[in-house]
């Protein structure tokens, strides 16, 4: 099946059967089985196509177990069901012969691996998609030896064309799968992990980005054995995830999963470049307290227009604002225009409102079951609305560095309900994102659109005393009679009284929300404003 003649028939045979079956099934069968019936054989179908992917994905190897990988993170694409049976190819790759990895070191360094480092363990620690890791010593340091597998470029070349046609296929004959996006994040991600160039490069950029934050660690490179097939760091001891007790308990939160969400809200809000691969693999929990990062072949940018309205889409959740981020949505390109601004916004109402339902009544959060997410009642409110399912998903179209986001956010929250079954991940992620984006650039400019129009809201209330205070300063003030005088007192200790407590109000506001710049001027204004009334009532106690 591995025959450079073979690789892309077998692919094409198991792709057109696949499609003839699902038609035979979706066009023939349903129309003579009851509803639970036809979803039960539905359900079986899925789980039997995912276990005949997975094995056909092995038995093909290097850049299929990678696009397998992808797929299998596609939950917002495909079916669960499906998906499901692909999560072998995360973490269960079969290593191949040492043989096979010191061919590499042959061609480019003319050395064999034995005679460059010592005490070398010719067993695989680790296997991926397209290298292996095997450990040894050089110069007396234990390193991680990353390896290309020989000659996967040209596979990979020759997969990825095939590849493509496929995902045509699919996106055009059997469902919407957003080809086009599909297949340049695939081309981008394979090419980028088959230059191991790339991912130093990646590597020693985060651990600058990262120099400051003594919580995180990232392994140096031995650069003079790292070229494109090669990459060599020093090894880093510690525990991965499940390898850790999780933690049962209702009085304190997990550090390690503290640190992890912490490190997220920095790379994506603070220095847009995040690591895109947080599978329990790639994360290392030292002795020493710090949270390591390994393996920087998937890494993505995000834009700072981008940032911001990610910021205003959270923000909105977060104020329940269903405006704000249905019109972050539109402006983000997230949604075609086949679906209405009104719509959507009943969406994420509803979607809002069920999540804190969930949040509010689920005290374990592992293995949700579908008695707590109860599909059922998502499509009879589609039902309500007129907005059929196939409408949604058709309008939906997430742009391709939120398609990494996507997979990021799905790791995360499998490592949280592991390390801490017991709160939600957003419990976690609240005060590191008030400390870290309600004080980013980005938000600073946020407040500066709203609150300076808020102040000047504010200042527009007291007609009487801005008229007072400019003709005063022009002098063109004339002293009113006593009657308007005492008129005009009272209207300023009223003026001040109102503007004091307001301002008091939004001190304490943005100092809970961890605003540091807006509530200090609040405050400072509170006070400017109550000194005013205490000095206006008591020339108007003096005057009476």
């Amino acid at each position: 099946m591995n025959s450079k003649k073979h690789r892309s028939a077998s692919i094409y045979l198991f792709v057109i059967k696949t499609w003839i079956e699902h038609l035979f099934l979706t066009k023939f069968k349903k129309k003579f089985y009851s509803e639970p019936k036809y979803e039960s054989i539905r359900i079986h179908f899925l789980k039997r196509k995912g276990k005949e992917t997975k094995h056909l994905f092995f038995a093909m190897g290097g850049v299929y177990i990678k696009i397998g990988q992808f797929v299998s993170n596609l939950f917002h694409i495909l079916p669960e069901e499906f998906l499901w049976e692909l999560q072998d190819l995360q973490d269960k790759i079969p290593p191949r012969e040492f043989e096979e990895i010191n061919e590499r070191w042959l061609y480019d360094y003319k050395k064999s691996m034995d005679t460059i480092f010592t005490d070398l363990d010719k067993t695989s620690y680790a296997s991926a998609s397209t290298a292996q890791v095997h450990i040894g010593y050089y110069n007396g340091k234990k390193v991680a030896i990353k390896t290309l597998y020989p000659k996967i470029e040209e596979d990979a070349i020759r997969d990825l064309k095939t590849i493509s046609r496929v995902i045509w296929l699919i996106d055009r004959f059997v469902f919407k799968v957003s080809a086009k996006e599909v297949n340049e994040q695939l081309n981008t991600m394979i090419r980028s992990e088959l230059d191991l160039r790339s991912e130093l490069k990646n590597l020693k950029y985060t651990k600058q980005l990262f120099a400051l934050e003594k919580d995180f660690f990232f392994p140096t490179p031995i650069e003079e054995l790292c070229n494109k097939h090669t990459l060599v760091t020093e090894f880093v001891e510690g525990k991965k995830i499940y390898e850790i007790e999780p933690l049962d308990s209702y009085t304190k939160k997990n550090p390690n999963l503290e640190k992890l969400i912490r490190a997220y809200i920095l790379m994506i809000f603070e220095y847009r470049f995040f690591h895109a691969d947080p599978h329990p693999g790639n994360l290392i929990f030292m002795e020493t307290g710090e949270l390591c990062f390994i393996d920087f072949g998937a890494v993505q940018s995000i834009s700072e227009e981008e940032t911001r309205i990610l910021e205003r889409i959270l923000i909105g959740a977060m104020r329940k604002d269903y405006h704000l981020i249905t019109e972050s949505l539109f402006e983000l390109g997230a949604v075609t225009e086949s679906l209405s601004k009104e719509e959507l916004i009943q969406i994420v109402k509803y979607s809002l409102e069920k999540l804190n339902r969930i949040l509010d009544s689920t005290d374990h959060f592992r293995n949700i079951s579908f008695d707590t997410l109860r599909p059922a009642e998502d499509l009879r409110f589609l039902k309500e609305i007129q907005v059929s399912l196939k409408r949604l998903l058709s309008s939906l179209k997430l742009p391709p560095n939120f398609l990494s986001l996507h997979r990021v956010l799905a790791l995360l929250l499998g490592n949280s309900s592991y390390l801490d079954p017991t709160r939600s991940m957003i419990e976690y992620a609240e005060k590191p994102f008030s400390q870290i984006v309600l004080k980013g650039s980005s938000l600073k400019k946020l407040w500066k659109d709203e609150g300076e129009e808020f102040i000047t809201s504010l200042f527009s209330l007291p007609k009487e005393l801005n008229e007072f205070l400019y003709k005063w300063n022009r002098g063109e003030f004339q002293t009113p009679d006593s009657s308007r005088k005492e008129e005009l007192r009272l209207k300023e200790i009223f003026t001040f009284g109102a503007l004091g407590s307001i301002f008091f109000f939004f001190g304490m506001y943005y100092s809970e929300k961890f605003w540091k710049e807006p509530s200090i001027l609040f405050y400072i204004l509170s006070g400017l404003s109550f000194w005013s009334l205490a000095k206006s009532s008591l020339s108007y106690w003096k005057q009476k």
